[in-house]
């Protein structure tokens, strides 16, 4: 905001006050009450001065600790800031505002931290960590005071709530650092304006009331009170006024803080009153930031991408204000603004005063990155507006995100989540249940997300890579990392910051640089060809795949944390991490007769025992169906144990082919009981034990199955050879559908291929992940 309309804060080199205001009686009131909680500090010190022997005591005592520096401090304010001195000191209009002292104790007990806070930071030229620490004190003064103390050590929630205030400080805190910077880099100047008369021993007097200015945004009142406080608090219509109050309390603070001389103590409590009259100036329209390029942030309590927009809203007779975003100085819009309180946000105008603080959060997720314009309009009750701005900023945007493997979106929270996880739903079979699991991919990978950074010509991208680590992580600077694709752009060419190559949403990452053809002349009559084009070798980006299939004997196999990274040509990285289950371990299928060799001859007499078309004529069928465990030290649950089902089709030469139930227990016929008839045609659990890993066996049965291993074969299922005969299969008590041309007249012979499919749930580039095995046998129906 421009200097003229800043509350004016207490300072030593203000103007000589008139008489007037020196003999007003509530300043008098004020002033001796001052003067009296300083006077034993005075007096301290003189008889030190007189009692060497009592000085060299304290001397060798050393110090004051910081927890007494700040009970005396609080003494001294507590001493002389009374609740008659308070409100004395305030202007007319603030105890109209005000009303009842009842109302408003809470703001006056918190002023008393502002003031205490402001003249422990400013006693001596402090680093950043100092004005944390204290602002550490200062946090817990004020929780103190308003009946919200803070823990020890503080809970969860009230460290984020510190961790906030911090951030914001070292944001307020960083331009102060940034000028010092450049007077020291560039002094060439200094000598003269210290010859002139520019700078002098009032310089930069005020640079802690700036960083003051610039802590006090809206954020920093909600971490500085409490959620809970902050709403209830921030609904008063004087809410506004209580920020102002601790403003010109953090400079009076500092101002006294700094006082060389019992004068410049009364300058001081003059510029504090100065600065409580200037709460109450004229309607007031000023914006003040964002400046420059401007990251966008997350806002939590929205959900929403943006930017906060800080200024001063305010003035006698306010009524709301709006604010209009523009990215063309033409056209002027007034949405995607989140005006105070947030949360909940949103509304069409600023109906709270706002000094030197958060205006509104403009939501930028639908706007473009890069050059935009923020104007306002301040309203008073009587009609009468007070316009200012635009303010012009460049918005930039880091979008670098993970969102989808192979083309699955579908995440069980958000893609900013690094805990998120690609899940399916894994759906009833028979008697398995349904639910949901974590979903696991191989073969060649794709990668589908954001690696974006641009809107700041500074802050332009210049690659972006794919990196993984076996486990899951969460910090993406914790390696060791893998890096196992970069695309690098080349700023030289301009065909490769097109729009189609700009990795956006759900954009394929795992892409190389190719030829792109524009057309340079078309025929301007019709049918309008191209008559000339230009070709860049390196101007498109082409989408392909990862084949993790290459590390033998099992691929990449595991829980994985993929990490995508992106870097500007100024060299910030951004980062984002996505867990991902990874199985390329082959899937074991076997099949075998055990009563028969392969391609051998079976006579059904041998099963029908007796031919009665009531009875079933069972026939085992042994093998294989088996996927192990992606990650043998991991939990065996999905998607570790990654196993879906089996499948038995059985096809007659030269007819149909029929799915045939899948019956396991050899205790039980292979009668399905019914009718009504619900045969089960998959197996949902894994049948057998390959007894090796990755590379799975030849499929050889033993001949006849060797009795002491049962668990290398399995029961697959029992075939009923009843199926196969033209009498039986077509009785309506047969438990299943065969179709006519499946079987075969008495007397004669057929071969039959029994074909088994063995399926886990891993979502490859090439759909299912299958395997398959088969056992042909010629079956001859010997009945009579």
């Amino acid at each position: 905001m421009a200097d003229k309309e800043k509350p004016q804060p207490a300072q030593t080199d203000t103007a000589a006050p008139a008489a007037a205001e020196l003999n007003n009686p509530d300043f008098q009131v004020a002033l001796k009450s001052l003067l009296a909680a300083y006077q034993p500090l005075f007096e301290q010190q003189l008889n030190l001065i007189k009692n060497p022997q009592d000085l060299q005591k304290q001397v060798q005592t050393g110090q004051p600790s910081c927890a007494q520096e700040f009970a005396e401090a609080y003494a001294l304010f507590q001493k002389f800031f009374t609740e008659d001195v308070a409100q004395r000191l305030l202007p007319p209009q603030a105890r109209e505002l005000l009303g009842n002292i009842e109302q408003w104790r809470w703001c006056y007990q918190h002023i008393i931290c502002c003031l205490v806070f402001g003249w422990l930071v400013c006693r001596w030229p402090r680093t950043f960590r100092g004005y944390a620490y204290y602002l550490y004190e200062f946090w817990k003064c004020v929780r103190q005071v308003i009946g919200n103390p803070v823990s020890d050590p503080p809970t969860a929630e009230q460290r984020r709530d510190f961790d906030t205030l911090v951030k914001i400080l070292a944001e307020s805190f960083k331009p102060y650092l940034t000028d010092q910077l450049a007077s020291v880099e560039y002094p060439a100047g200094v000598p003269e304006e210290i010859i002139s008369g520019q700078i002098d021993c009032f310089t930069d007097n005020q640079d802690a009331c700036v960083i003051f200015e610039r802590l006090l945004t809206t954020e920093a009142a909600r971490s500085l009170l409490g959620e809970a406080a902050f709403k209830q608090h921030s609904e008063q219509t004087f809410f506004w006024f209580c920020r102002c109050w601790c403003l010109c309390a953090l400079c009076f603070g500092c101002c006294l803080a700094r006082a060389r001389n019992v004068q410049q103590i009364v300058l001081c409590l003059y510029g504090y009153v100065l600065c409580l009259r200037d709460c109450f100036r004229p309607l007031t329209c000023d914006l003040t930031g964002p400046q420059g390029c401007v990251d966008e942030t997350g806002n939590l309590a929205l959900l929403q991408m943006g930017v906060v927009i800080d200024g001063t809203a305010a003035g006698v007779g306010f009524s709301h204000y709006i604010l209009e975003w523009s990215q063309d100085f033409i056209t002027w819009n007034a949405t995607n603004f989140n005006y105070p309180p947030i949360p909940p946000g949103g509304g069409t105008q600023g109906n709270i005063p706002v000094v030197a603080g958060e205006l509104a959060f403009l939501a930028t997720s639908t706007m473009n990155e890069g050059p935009t314009q923020v104007r306002m309009t301040v309203f008073a009750v009587d009609g009468t507006t007070r316009a200012c701005g635009p303010i012009s900023f460049d918005i930039f945007r880091q979008d670098v995100r993970i969102t989808g493997v192979d083309d699955d979106f579908n995440l069980n929270t958000n893609p900013w989540d690094p805990a998120a996880e690609f899940v399916e739903n894994v759906p009833t079979l028979c008697t398995r249940p349904s639910g949901v699991s974590e979903v696991s991919f191989g073969g060649s990978i794709t990668v589908q997300g954001s690696a974006f950074a641009g809107g700041c010509t500074a802050k332009q991208i210049k690659r972006y890579s794919l990196d993984y680590q076996l486990g899951f992580v969460t910090d993406p600077t914790v390696g060791p990392w893998t890096n196992f694709w970069n695309v690098v752009y080349n700023p030289a060419d301009p065909n490769q910051f097109l729009t189609m190559n700009e990795r956006r949403d759900n954009s394929d990452l795992i892409a190389f640089w190719g030829a792109y053809t524009q057309c340079v002349f078309y025929n301007p009559l019709p049918p309008h060809q191209c008559l000339a084009t230009l070709t860049d070798p390196q101007g498109e980006l082409y989408p392909t795949s990862w084949p993790t299939t290459i590390s033998p004997p099992c691929g990449l196999s595991g829980l994985f944390t993929l990490r995508l990274t992106v870097e500007d040509v100024a060299s910030n990285l951004y980062y984002d991490t996505q867990r991902i289950w990874i199985d390329n371990k082959p899937i074991c299928a076997a099949i075998c007769i055990p009563a028969v060799p392969r391609c051998a001859d079976l006579f059904v007499s041998a099963f029908a025992q007796p031919p009665d078309c009531t009875v079933p004529w069972c026939l085992p069928v042994r093998g294989i169906a088996y996927d192990e465990p992606i990650d043998e030290l991991k939990p065996l649950t999905r998607p570790n144990l990654n196993f879906d089902y089996y499948v038995i089709h059985v096809e007659k030469q030269g007819g149909p082919e029929i799915s045939i139930p899948i019956v396991t227990n050899l205790a039980q016929p292979c009668l399905i009981p019914g009718p009504p008839f619900n045969p089960c045609y998959y197996g949902t659990a894994p049948v057998g034990d390959p007894g090796t890993r990755c590379i799975p066996p030849a499929p050889v049965c033993p001949d006849p199955p060797d009795p002491l291993n049962p668990a290398t074969y399995g029961l697959l299922t029992q075939f009923d050879l009843r199926a196969v005969d033209p009498t039986c299969s077509q009785l309506p008590s047969f438990p299943y559908p065969v179709p006519t041309d499946f079987t075969m007249d008495r007397g004669t012979c057929c071969v039959y291929n029994f074909k088994l499919w063995v399926y886990d749930r891993t979502i490859t580039g090439s759909g299912p992940h299958w395997q398959y095995a088969d056992w042909p046998i010629k079956i001859c129906n010997d009945l009579k």
